[in-house]
């Protein structure tokens, strides 16, 4: 029994302006199999053109289109124009003998020089043509009319009812819904997906959508392909989408052009100040010819057999750690570090296991771009180099792989070490703890800034002032905020530099001790802070001054500075976010409520939030943030020291105020 779409000849459920072009075909007296293959989107054999199956397809698309308009000339409340749109073009045209021009057409043919006068050419007229009056004749007019009427339906039935598909658009709005119920079932529900599906799988697409055969697919790409349909998606399927591998052309088995994106190893573009040619690591004369790095993986790969299981398993592992080299961490693969090496372990664990709101937080590239489905071709522009989150076992053969490439390198001195041989046995990655929903954006951080600003220049404004600097800039708890003192606070120089820098001696939970390096702009804020307290510079500063004190009671200025306690410098800042709160309660009702609840620990998650986003590495989060020791080798922390040191100048004005 046949389905319902292949009786109406047509897959759509929807009116669409190729149709409405068509039925105006059909009613100026077009061949009825032209239009069909003009316009709409039929089945057809490409043997078969002109044949009575082109012709019945074309009927049962005719039958259909009529049916849907005369229904929507309804829907508008046109009962007459319903009827119009059922008149056969047949019964509007006048039959003659001969055909009777209009007096213009004569006048045309027999006087081009206009040398007879109206009447003596009406003469002429009926001397050749009888008793028939040009333009008079009543069914001509009276047809001419209806013809007239019946466009104009169909234009004001267009104008409200025909609808342009939308890439956001389901696929139950416009096609048959039993196909439509199996292309959902699938996965795909808006046409965007189903361009998607089809680009990325090529012409066998749905194969992998059960119960929808090839004719059902070919009529959805048909429609897809339409000039109208292409314009109103602003999408377009590509050419490997629309036909069968073995009909490709030697340009379409071609890799696409190289580009400096999300792409195969074949066709990703490496720039020129990342290639690898003087990257730190390089060693000196090496034992392949390879002038960068993605000559030297190329060698690696080179010395299994081209296309066997284990080459395309070792390329697809190089590929990603080269792809997240250039493209995330922004270095030349022999310029990584072991630090590096640690941040790409994390990436591999974290990739599809964390929401998109918290990836957002620490990497520069969404991980939706990194993850696809499988079963894409690599020529395809929605190939991606993950299928999804790798399970613990699958991160131990990726990083054993590069290893093995990282180490093959050094065998060949065109490294001078692997850094991934510092990486112990994988394990899950030691997270920096950040809430994401108890800090603040960037732009609530601004909001903030401002409000501050407006403040009188009292005491309280250069307290606060202070505290939301030290507290933004040092990531510090709320115990160990009122715990620092003028001796925590040393100036330090980075190897091979003078200029001084900046840090505070932290002891934090359990009683651990680290240091924090501060941004210059925190450094110009201290000094600020203690010059509005009275001191000239931080020279006459002592030692057990703390670097948050109470304000003084107005006949008490020369007593010893006190420290704020920690329920006070609470309470401060809970009063200076609702201040700031209120202030945007008619603006911003869902940003004042946010703020009520924000206190000195949200200040701390917004300090690594905002420095991750700023480019600061995981680790040095990790690290200023007190979450796991420092090593105890001087050179190491001496190297950490003056990293961390460099990293801290990313937060820029974020830090000024």
């Amino acid at each position: 029994m046949p389905s319902a779409w292949t009786a109406r000849g047509t897959v759509l459920i929807q009116l669409g302006r190729h149709h409405f072009a068509f039925y105006r075909g059909y009613l100026d007296g077009l061949d009825l199999r032209t239009l069909a293959r003009r316009y709409l989107e039929t089945v057809e054999d490409p043997d078969s053109e002109g044949t009575d199956m082109d012709l019945r397809v074309a009927k049962s698309m005719l039958k259909w289109v009529r049916e849907q308009l005369m229904v929507a000339a309804r829907r508008t409340g046109n009962g007459s124009g319903s009827r119009l749109i059922r008149l056969e073009p047949e019964a509007l045209r006048v039959k003659y003998g001969a055909h009777v021009p209009t007096l213009d057409e004569f006048r045309e043919e027999r006087d081009p020089y206009e040398t007879y006068t109206e009447q003596e050419l009406i003469e002429l007229f009926q001397e050749e043509y009888g008793g028939a009056t040009p333009g008079l004749d009543r069914r001509s007019v009276r047809n001419n009319r209806l013809r007239s009427r019946q466009l104009a339906v169909l234009r004001q039935v267009e104008e409200l009812t025909g609808a342009d598909p939308r890439p956001s658009d389901g696929v139950g709005g416009w096609i048959d819904p039993v196909i439509a119920k199996r292309l959902t079932a699938a996965g795909l529900h808006t046409i965007e997906q189903l361009v998607n599906a089809i680009n990325s799988r090529g012409y066998r697409w749905y194969t992998k959508v059960p119960r929808v055969g090839e004719k059902a697919a070919r009529q959805i790409m048909d429609w897809l392909m339409l000039p109208e349909t292409e314009a109103s998606l602003g999408m377009k399927l590509s050419a490997r989408g629309i036909k069968p591998r073995r009909e490709w052309t030697t340009t379409m088995l071609a890799p696409p052009p190289a580009r400096t994106d999300i792409a195969p190893l074949e066709s990703f573009l490496v720039p020129h100040e990342l290639n690898g040619a003087y990257g730190t690591n390089r060693g000196d004369r090496a034992g392949i010819s390879a002038r960068n790095d993605l000559e030297a993986i190329h060698a690696w790969l080179a010395r299994y057999p081209k296309g066997g299981h284990t080459q395309r398993a070792y390329r697809k592992e190089a590929e990603r750690f080269l792809l997240w080299s250039i493209l995330e961490a922004g270095k030349a693969l022999s310029s990584l570090t072991v630090e590096d090496c640690i941040s790409y372990r994390n990436f591999l664990w974290y990739l599809g296991r964390q929401s998109d709101e918290v990836w957002a937080q620490y990497y520069r590239i969404p991980q939706k771009r990194w993850m696809g489905p499988r079963g894409i071709e690599r020529l395809s522009s929605l190939w991606r180099p993950f299928e999804g989150p790798l399970s613990e076992r699958s991160q131990k053969h990726a990083l054993g792989i590069v290893q093995n490439l990282m180490q093959w390198l050094v065998d060949q001195r065109y490294l001078l070490h692997n850094p991934l041989r510092a990486l112990p046995h994988l394990a899950k990655p030691v997270t920096v703890g950040i809430e994401v929903s108890r800090s603040l954006t960037i732009a609530e951080w601004k909001i903030v800034k401002e409000y501050l600003a407006c403040m009188p220049r009292d005491a309280r404004y250069h307290r606060l002032r202070f505290i939301l600097a030290i507290a933004y800039s040092s990531g510090c708890r709320l115990s160990e905020l009122v715990a620092l003192r003028r001796r925590d606070l040393k100036s330090f120089t980075r190897r091979g530099e003078e200029e001084l820098q900046w840090e505070i001696g932290v002891r934090g939970k359990g009683g651990k001790f680290r240091t924090v390096q501060l941004n210059p702009n925190v450094v110009n804020e201290i000094r600020m802070y203690f010059q509005h307290r009275g001191y000239a510079s931080l020279r006459e500063v002592v030692e057990d001054v703390p670097l948050i004190a109470a304000i003084p009671a107005a006949n008490a200025a020369l007593a010893p500075e006190e420290p704020l306690s920690a329920v006070r410098l609470y309470r401060v800042l809970k009063s200076f976010f609702e201040e700031v709160a209120n202030s945007l309660l008619a603006g911003d009702l869902d940003m004042a409520t946010k703020l009520r609840k924000a206190s000195t620990h949200w200040l701390r998650h917004t300090f690594a939030t905002h420095g991750i986003h700023n480019g600061i590495a995981l680790e040095t989060i990790r690290d200023l943030l007190g979450h796991s020791s420092l090593s105890t080798t001087s050179v190491y922390v001496t190297t950490e020291k003056d990293k961390r040191s460099r990293e801290v100048e990313k937060f820029g004005d974020l830090a000024a105020f």
